[in-house]
């Protein structure tokens, strides 16, 4: 019988839109849960200073860092779509942007797979504990997609029922007299247990993170498969600012040095 935590675990990843089916996720759930917002008094002085406030918020705070730099606020108000555009694809001046940060929910994926997010050191990261805690004694799993997904997949839960029943080495009638048997089991568990994490960076750096992120070589499939839905969220979210899937994996790994 699966305990709490692990029920929570669940309605945690299929409420940010993946899908878990008893003890493995077959899908990682990916959820934008904050963005910047400019103030009521910001808004009131771009009014003022005749900054086009029909546009979304992240372009007119934009707009405002370009401008200050040179004092060229325009003297009337008027639509700044083309100025955003220009700003973007013809100087990559992205930097002005870059106040401008977002987080997302990445519920259900494997352990592995957080640890190549961890590793971004411009991203604040909350994560699920994945070792000494109740939390995770009773993990979930991860199935890798492959080419071959559908015969790897009873190979892989195999490994996980042997992994599961090799638990019973580690449990103790009291476990207070060994306080450090679940965290052992823990450590010892598989790289695609599943774990839970929101992970905040900056639009710039966001954008960097799917030029190097989206590419067909040598890239885990996990981290694809993610990558690729936070890039949709993102372009709906900021379609000036963002590409699409298809055009950050033409771009090449080295996009992401421009702009900066």
């Amino acid at each position: 019988m699966p305990n709490k935590y692990q029920l929570k675990h669940k309605q945690l990843i299929e409420a940010a839109g993946g899908v878990v089916e008893y003890d493995l996720v077959t899908k990682t759930g990916v959820l934008i849960t904050k963005k910047s917002r400019i103030t009521a008094a910001a808004k009131t002085l771009f009014d003022t200073m005749n900054i086009d406030t029909e546009r979304p918020e992240y372009e007119q705070h934009a707009e405002f860092n370009s401008r200050i730099t040179y004092l060229s606020f325009k003297d009337k108000k008027g639509d700044s779509s083309l100025f955003n555009k220009r700003m973007i694809d013809e100087y990559e001046h992205r930097s002005v942007y870059n106040d401008e940060y977002v987080t997302f929910l990445i519920a259900g994926c494997a352990l592995e797979t957080e640890l190549e997010f961890v590793a971004h050191n411009e991203a604040t990261v909350a994560r699920l504990t994945s070792s000494k805690t109740k939390a995770q004694d009773q993990p979930l799993f991860k199935l890798l997609k492959t080419k071959n997904y559908h015969n790897f997949r009873d190979t892989q839960e195999q490994i996980i029922n042997n992994v599961e029943q090799e638990k019973k080495h580690f449990e103790y009638d009291d476990i207070r007299a060994n306080p450090s048997t679940n965290e052992a089991f823990n450590v010892l568990n598989l790289a695609n247990k599943v774990v839970s994490f929101t992970i905040t960076m900056s639009v710039k750096n966001w954008h960097k993170t799917l030029i190097g992120r989206l590419s067909h070589e040598g890239v885990e499939s996990d981290m694809l498969e993610i990558v690729e839905e936070i890039a949709r969220q993102l372009k709906a979210h900021y379609p000036i600012f963002f590409k699409t899937v298809e055009e950050y994996y033409a771009m090449g790994n080295g996009a992401k040095y421009l702009g900066d």
